[in-house]
């Protein structure tokens, strides 16, 4: 079929589910036929979208996603949803991608199937990241409570790790923070015990780098009550950077960093991060952190003079 054959086919398609959708008493159609139109809507929509034609494309799976909810096949209608958050998407129309990606998310609840409703939520918030950056934290977080309420949270660490890295990117300690202590959790419930370290001290290194040490510290301590965290590499790469902290030496927080390779093996961002503790103001987290406030050491001894006085 040519292209204008194509696109001709489509626009007679629409044009049939439209008026099948609208009742008409010359017509003897005193209610909408959705179960007859929707089909037709779906057809319409794979040839818009074979021709390029995005616009009329989504607007014919929109229909046909509405013809399945009234026919309450929330399977299919979510189904055709996501085809129109993915056109959303190819339009970079950033509130199409959140109400197309949380249409088919709520139709995959409504059938039960909340995993399939998480991975609908993170396809949206990943196309958000740069157009939309709150609501693509909203929709990542949808997800996870999503997959926590299904009990699939163990084995969704990518989810996890997609949500994490876009807070630290986008310096949302608050954020970022909690979402390492429930990934840990999760990691913990699924056995994933190097996981869960990292998540520890990825935690760690986000409340460093928002100059939060109060909260750094607490997490740590509470991370030390952990079996698959208190005797690993990470918890001895934290208690290193605490120590180097209580310097007030900058040098001393970037040479913990980068002589334990445990910071390196964090996800990207959560190391880049890491990396860049020593540009912080470390003197202010020394003076809050316990056991810190003490007079700066002399520059002769980071240097390793000996103070003879």
């Amino acid at each position: 079929m040519s292209k204008s054959g194509g696109l001709a086919e489509a626009d007679r398609l629409f044009s049939e589910g439209t008026k099948l959708i609208n009742p008409s008493v010359l017509a003897l159609r005193f209610k909408a036929q959705w179960s007859t139109a929707t089909p037709l809507f779906e057809r319409a929509g794979l040839l818009y979208r074979q021709h390029g034609e995005l616009a009329q494309a989504r607007t014919a799976f929109e229909r046909a996603a509405k013809g399945q909810e009234r026919q309450n096949s929330g399977w299919h209608a979510a189904k055709n949803w996501e085809k129109a958050a993915d056109i959303a998407r190819a339009q970079s129309d950033a509130a199409g991608i959140e109400s197309c990606s949380l249409a088919a998310a709520e139709q995959y609840c409504g059938e039960g199937r909340l995993p399939a409703a998480a991975d609908a939520a993170v396809k949206g918030a990943r196309a958000l990241e740069t157009l939309a950056p709150e609501v693509a934290t909203k929709l990542y977080a949808k997800a996870i409570e999503w997959l926590e309420d299904s009990g699939k949270d163990g084995t969704s660490g990518d989810t996890y790790r997609l949500a994490i890295a876009h807070a630290v990117r986008g310096a949302r300690w608050e954020v970022a923070g909690p979402l390492l202590l429930r990934f840990a959790a999760s990691c913990d419930a699924a056995g994933a015990s190097s996981s869960q370290a990292k998540a520890y001290l990825g935690a760690v290194v986000v409340w460093l780098s928002a100059a939060r040490p109060k909260e750094a510290w607490a997490v740590y301590q509470d991370a030390l009550a952990v079996s698959a965290f208190c005797t690993s590499n990470e918890a001895f790469a934290a208690e290193a950077l605490f120590d180097a902290y209580r310097t007030a030496f900058p040098a001393a927080v970037a040479a913990a960093v980068s002589g334990n390779q445990a910071f390196l093996h964090l996800d990207n961002q959560l190391a880049r991060l890491a990396k860049k503790l020593g540009e912080g103001p470390v003197a202010e987290i020394e003076a809050a952190l316990p056991g810190g406030g003490g007079p700066p050491r002399l520059q002769a001894a980071e240097a390793g003079e000996e103070d003879l006085t």
